[in-house]
């Protein structure tokens, strides 16, 4: 028997993970507008009817009925609709092994034009009982997103290697022992402990190889959790605290008050709107 292995394909699929953290089909009309938007996942858009707006700096993107579009995580925008609009709306995730968005960093918002057979089909999806359906539907995500993923040349033969590189031993192990679990209570002393290096050291390598501090990283997964946790969970603003490791929810409702300019119930009302 003669086995051939695509190493880089098992690679990929053992670095990447896709979760769909918040999902919705929504009419909307002049209701639907937000300034100066910052998610750390990106935002899916099936536009099924009518259009919508989409601002970034002095630029405006019409949202048009037919089309897709992909918001990418840690893009500023802002976004309106004058008249109406139904769209077909999914928050989603593709991590990798820091636990970041690998759309984070593109800065541009990424369209794919006549698409309205793939609109109506992710709806049927969306709109099923049947477990076979929401793997369909997720099948379907991940190729709308493959297919930004190229338009944005993110998977150039460079842009693969370089997302698919190893960091070394002691970059990962701080990345899953910050990871597991995320916590505001974590400090860099503490992790470069159980790693059994100084702080100091901990601090250069990780910045060598990541091109940010420990502390910024930290900082960035406690925010990313919190406003998934948000989106994908029913609980009360201070049970997302006390599960982030803050000391209460005032101290927690300050902390997201000042990274997102809002409450963290204000926050959740607004991105469930889509």
């Amino acid at each position: 028997m003669e086995l051939s292995e695509n190493k880089k394909m098992l690679q990929t699929w053992k670095t990447f993970e896709l979760n769909v953290i918040y999902a919705g089909f929504a009419e909307t009309g002049p209701e639907w507008q937000a300034e100066n938007v910052c998610s750390p996942f990106s935002r899916l858009y099936f536009i099924l009817k009518g259009e919508g707006l989409a601002h970034r700096g002095e630029q405006t993107l019409r949202l048009r009925e037919g089309h897709i579009y992909l918001i990418p995580a840690g893009l500023n925008f802002s976004y309106s609709c004058t008249d109406y609009m139904e769209q077909l709306f999914f928050h989603v995730n593709v991590n990798g092994r820091n636990g970041m968005d690998f759309f984070r960093g593109c800065s541009d918002i990424l369209e794919k034009e006549g698409e309205d057979e793939r609109g109506r089909l992710a709806l049927e999806l969306y709109q099923s009982k049947q477990a076979a359906d929401a793997f369909r539907l997720k099948g379907l995500i991940w190729e709308e997103l493959a297919g930004f993923a190229e338009a944005g040349g993110l998977c150039g033969e460079a842009a693969m290697t370089a997302a698919l590189q190893n960091c070394s031993g002691l970059v990962n192990s701080f990345f899953l022992l910050a990871q597991n679990p995320v916590s505001a209570s974590r400090h860099i002393g503490e992790l470069a402990e159980k790693l059994h290096v100084s702080e100091s050291t901990l601090s250069k390598r990780f910045r060598a190889e990541t091109g940010m501090t420990p502390g910024a990283y930290l900082s960035q997964l406690v925010l990313d959790r919190a406003c998934r946790m948000l989106l994908s969970e029913d609980d009360s603003i201070a049970a997302v605290a006390e599960k982030l490791g803050f000391s209460d929810q005032f101290y927690f409702t300050k902390y997201f008050r000042r990274q997102m300019s809002m409450t963290p119930s204000a926050y959740r009302r607004l991105m469930r709107r889509g």
